[in-house]
């Protein structure tokens, strides 16, 4: 007679992750297929395991590992079959990268088409059911699209700039930061690598991420450049981290939330990385408190940038971090000044665009020109330059017994 307290048969939720094998060094490979044409954010190996070589990704809810086999053959007959949101989309992408396509055997209500990756590995890909489909935000897509529209084609210009590879702001950030030689530390919209450059000789281990596959590359080419040999690079949507929980000491964001379409959930997201007593330290452009003001300065910030989503004030970012969890610990506000000409120059603004944003700045309320101090070029009908205001802001993950 059976026990009344009858075992149940334990529930499998799904995979954890996908392996496939590749040849020995052949991570740069890698990295390209999978990170660039494919357009998998990069996840750091943990430390135990990063001797043995190899490259993990994100791939949805689960992880898509490229493990290294000496005695490496391709898998031609199993594979992994991946939804993706546009099948017409990504079958253009691999036929410009090269891959090989195929077709299966068609089956009942199933699009689908294969390849393989540059190691041989078989790929299939299948479109999302129409439900998830549906679920996926469109206007969220749509700003990341801007982002890298915005972005790849000026990544060296972002790594060359003076505003953002130096300033007092960075040396602040670096210093409200506290970064200690035990820290395993992540820099968010990372850029031109500047912050995680600036932190990497101070920690044990520093990632830097970014959404755009083509910034990022920059960004490793210049912080390699320095000598700099404990970063690790892994693309990723700010507003959905792909760290597990408590994962590091130190989070660092700088001049990038404004392109955030949900800032307040990118907060919370890294709130969610940081180990109970973590520091998250902010940096970005900030709105003044008066409504015109805000109105104008976010209308100038889209028109030469379409990417821009909203610089927000102090008081919404306060609120942020109070959303997330997190205590804020200190809040300073500073002024820095752009010189117009580079400004516009970094996103490549045709001049006719560029010319009638001058004018409508040079054209601004008098309030407003003081404000921004606003400085005409000695050529009439030109803009020299003028200020905005930027937040830099530290908070703290709270441990149960704080």
């Amino acid at each position: 007679m059976r026990d009344e307290c009858t075992a149940t048969t334990p529930a499998i939720l799904g995979f954890d992750h996908i392996q496939l094998t590749m040849p020995r060094d052949a991570e740069p490979t890698a990295r390209q297929f999978y990170g660039e044409t494919l357009g998998l954010p990069e996840l750091a190996k943990p430390a135990a395991l990063a001797a043995r070589g190899g490259v993990w990704f994100r791939c949805g809810d689960c992880e898509l590992h490229l493990g290294v086999e000496d005695d490496f053959r391709p898998q031609r007959k199993g594979h992994p079959a991946l939804r993706v949101d546009d099948l017409a989309a990504l079958r253009t992408r691999l036929e410009a990268a090269g891959a090989p396509i195929a077709e299966d055997v068609p089956l009942p209500g199933r699009l689908r088409f294969e390849t393989r990756d540059p190691f041989g590995n078989r790929l299939e890909f299948q479109p999302l059911l129409a439900a998830e489909d549906a679920a996926e935000d469109a206007a969220e897509r749509e700003a990341h699209e801007r982002v890298w529209q915005t972005f790849a084609p000026n990544a060296e210009a972002y790594v060359a700039s003076e505003s953002h590879a130096g300033g007092a702001d960075l040396e602040r950030l670096v210093e409200l930061a506290a970064p200690r030689a035990t820290d395993s530390a992540l820099d968010v919209s990372t850029g031109g690598g500047h912050v995680a450059l600036a932190l990497a000789p101070h920690v044990a281990r520093m990632v830097a991420s970014d959404l755009t596959p083509r910034m990022l590359a920059a960004a490793r080419a210049h912080i390699s450049a320095q000598g700099t040999t404990n970063v690790d690079y892994v693309i990723a949507d700010a507003e959905r981290l792909p760290f597990l929980d408590e994962s590091f000491d130190l989070v660092t964001v700088r001049i990038a939330p404004h392109h955030y379409p949900d800032a307040a959930r990118a907060v919370r997201e890294m709130a969610r990385a940081l180990k109970s007593g973590g520091r998250l330290v902010i940096i970005d452009n900030i709105a003044p408190d008066d409504p015109t003001l805000d109105h104008l300065l976010n209308d100038w910030e889209r028109r030469r940038d379409p990417s821009h989503i909203r610089s927000h004030t102090l008081a919404e970012w306060r609120a942020f971090v109070a959303q997330a969890g997190l205590r804020l610990a200190h809040a300073e506000v500073g002024r820095k000044r752009i010189a117009f000409a580079p400004w516009a120059a970094r996103t490549q603004m045709p001049a006719a665009d560029r010319d009638a944003l001058q004018a409508a700045m040079l054209a601004a309320p008098a309030e407003a020109r003081a404000y921004f101090e606003i400085t005409p070029a000695e050529e009439p009908g030109h803009l020299a330059g003028w200020t905005m205001e930027y937040a830099i802001v530290r908070a703290e993950r709270v441990g149960r017994e704080g």
